[in-house]
């Protein structure tokens, strides 16, 4: 194991998006935390969440006062922050300070109620820490949350998103994330079956949870981290922009771009869409392959004006 490279479901998930910034991010590093407010308040969110699960696993009372205080408290540091995004409206047409009222309102109670509808439950953990080797790699994480049905042995697997709305049943049928965290439990739990663990996203923010991966979802998802994987060791790093690069490390586009002098001038294809510009698809640059990449580059720092790296 020692031996073995890292891995992860957040770096698989980055080459999945763009290999460029995974080159960029990973390889040839340093890693670079890129600020934004949903990175925040999903971060405060699940904060919350663990603080409540723990609470009920260990048979406590739950302490509503201290961890609301805190989200009211962390949401001031938030607005402060980001106030242009904390003023905007999102996909649900709700500001953030609306979606937070509801959730201290109302849907903080969500997990307390759950486990009163579903007595046969229990908390098997909050934030449970995995490891396991695959592809010759050495994957590590965190699953959010599990759950196991004492009336029939099932576990229920679920991460939390502070999605604004439901996601589009499309990308529910072979989510990545769940195929790790579905290996991740059969090698914590040997005896388990996959068909005894289901997989749900679960969304303070909408007051729901989506059920992920249809029916062979796993064996599916296996075949494409698989390909990822190859992908990774071959060294294909080409760049897939998109409206995406808005919130990357690495796109001069992004307002809230780290200041560190390691993230920017480094991608020349960013997608030139913006919030302002969003029917704007066009690229910086076309991708010309490896051995054309620092001309590109050099030009385009020359042109923007920054000293060439």
């Amino acid at each position: 194991m020692a031996d073995k490279k890292k891995m992860s479901y957040s770096k698989v998930e980055t080459y999945e998006q763009c290999g460029w910034k995974y080159l960029l991010q990973y390889v040839e590093g340093p890693y670079i935390s890129t600020p934004g407010i949903a990175l925040d308040v999903g971060n405060m969110i699940h904060d919350a969440e663990e603080k409540i699960a723990n609470a009920i696993k260990a048979g406590n009372p739950i302490d509503y006062v201290s961890i609301k205080n805190g989200i009211i408290l962390k949401s001031l540091e938030i607005e402060h922050k980001f106030p242009k995004d904390w003023n905007e409206v999102d996909k649900s047409g709700r500001y953030y300070k609306e979606k937070i009222r509801e959730y201290l309102t109302k849907n903080i109670y969500r997990l307390e109620n759950f486990m009163k509808a579903h007595p046969t439950y229990e908390i098997v953990g909050a934030e449970i820490p995995f490891n396991f080797d695959r592809f010759d790699y050495h994957f590590n994480g965190k699953i959010d949350r599990v759950f196991r049905n004492t009336a029939t042995g099932e576990y229920i697997c679920q991460d939390i998103k502070t999605w604004p709305e439901l996601k589009d049943e499309k990308e529910l049928v072979t989510p990545l994330q769940f195929v790790v965290y579905t290996i991740a439990l059969k090698e914590t739990y040997p005896d388990i079956l996959t068909e005894e663990i289901t997989c749900q996203y679960d969304l303070p923010f909408c007051d729901a949870t989506q059920n992920a991966g249809t029916k062979g979802f796993v064996n599916r998802g296996i075949k494409k981290l698989e390909k990822l994987i190859t992908g990774i060791n071959n060294k294909d790093f080409k760049p897939h922009p998109t409206p995406l690069c808005y919130w990357c490390t690495y796109c001069d586009n992004n307002p809230n771009q780290p200041k560190d002098p390691n993230a920017r001038g480094r991608c020349p294809y960013f997608c030139h869409y913006t919030k302002e510009r969003q029917k704007d698809f066009s690229v910086e640059n076309e991708w010309q392959g490896l051995e054309n990449h620092q001309a590109i580059l050099e030009n385009y720092l020359k042109n923007k004006g920054k000293k060439t790296v």
